[in-house]
């Protein structure tokens, strides 16, 4: 795609979701930059399903920069289950005030990610490789972000465990979840209770993207949890308990 299409495309996709203000100046480059540097880096690498551009100036970086608006100035933020770098790396693009490290289990996808904010002069991306119902025990991140979030890694009930114990007392944890989003927050009430979150805003939506045929997959939730006081000491649980006896 020529760059001059590419800028179009994403001028519509931008204002119509809502997010216009990060359209502009040197982002566009690094928007265009992203968008084939990924491309090309999963031909080799399995990073995503989406492979043409529209796909990913939809459902990737206008996808990833709904939750932009609910993160506070300067937030130091830990994205969970990241994978190719969603909602990372467009959301160090739009908000170079905040500082994001990218968490996953495959250490390759953390080495691409982290290679290519370097390539761009991302310089308040880092990157973390590991399984977080484990990191999230250590002492070292534990309790330790601002922000904490996650891009329909798990179901909610399972996310919150995962995700609650690297968020500082009065921090947010925030899930963005698809059309199921209100079944998974009603299985979570108890997850909810037991970590000590409580929820500020469910953000419901429709991402504009032509590609998309059925309306209802096109709905998002943005889920904003505050949380109220630090995680009881024995969560999170393995992650065989976990998956096994969701809370």
């Amino acid at each position: 795609m020529e760059k001059q299409e590419f800028f179009e495309i994403s001028e519509k996709v931008f204002t119509e979701n809502g997010i216009a203000e990060f359209w502009q100046g040197e982002k566009k480059e690094l928007f265009y930059d992203l968008c084939n540097i990924m491309l090309e880096q999963n031909k080799v690498m399995n990073l995503s399903a989406i492979r043409d551009e529209k796909g990913v100036i939809c459902r990737h970086f206008a996808d990833s920069l709904t939750i932009a608006k609910h993160i506070p100035n300067g937030a130091k933020i830990l994205d969970v289950g990241s994978g190719g770098g969603m909602p990372t790396l467009p959301l160090a693009i739009a908000r170079p005030d905040v500082k994001i490290t990218s968490l996953d289990s495959t250490a390759k996808k953390m080495a691409y990610v982290l290679a290519t904010a370097q390539k761009l002069g991302l310089s308040g991306v880092s990157v973390l490789s590991g399984r977080a119902e484990e990191l999230g025990c250590d002492p070292k991140y534990r309790e330790k972000y601002d922000v904490v979030c996650a891009r329909a890694v798990a179901e909610l009930r399972v996310l919150a465990e995962w995700c609650v114990p690297f968020c500082k007392k009065g921090g947010l944890f925030i899930s963005m979840k698809g059309k199921n989003g209100e079944n998974e927050l009603k299985d979570a009430q108890n997850a909810i209770k037991t970590l000590l979150i409580s929820l500020e805003n469910d953000d419901v939506f429709s991402l504009f993207d032509s590609s998309v045929t059925d309306e209802a997959d096109a709905k998002r939730h943005i889920f904003v949890f505050r949380k109220t006081a630090p995680t009881p000491p024995k969560y999170p649980r393995k992650n065989a308990q976990i998956q096994k006896k969701p809370l």
